[in-house]
């Protein structure tokens, strides 16, 4: 039996792809074309089937923590942090930590962005055509 699924992120870690039952993986045919990642899980699930293995491919939403959001938005960890407990970002507990699901970060990101740009409109209008 073979079990294919598509969630959209619901705060769990992971999400099950596709199980596989080891009766249904006899194909033999070569994996030319596939990119080295794809032979590498194609070679895995078929050494897993040989021993008679079932096998879940599942999907996990990267999660960043505070220090990797801050690098990447050129602020301190303590301001991620602060947002964080505001509500202001969206982060789960991962024991006694946050983590940030990375759809969380890319709109935290595009609002951020969007922000600014509103605020330096009128600088950037007066710099480009002078004062009215």
């Amino acid at each position: 039996m073979v079990y294919l699924g598509n969630a959209a992120f619901d705060g769990r870690m992971s999400h099950p792809l596709a199980t596989f039952d080891p009766d249904d993986i006899h194909d033999s045919s070569t994996d030319v074309g596939l990119p080295g990642w794809a032979k590498t899980l194609v070679d895995r699930v078929r050494e897993a089937a040989a021993s008679g293995q079932t096998v879940t491919v599942t999907a996990e939403e990267r999660m960043l923590t505070p220090e990797q959001m801050a690098r990447r938005l050129g602020v301190h960890r303590s301001t991620i942090a602060r947002k964080i407990l505001a509500g202001e970002i969206r982060a789960v507990k991962v024991g006694n930590r946050h983590r940030v699901p990375y759809s969380e970060f890319q709109r935290y990101r595009e609002d951020m962005l969007d922000r600014i740009a509103r605020a330096s409109a009128p600088d950037v209008e007066t710099e480009l055509f002078g004062d009215h």
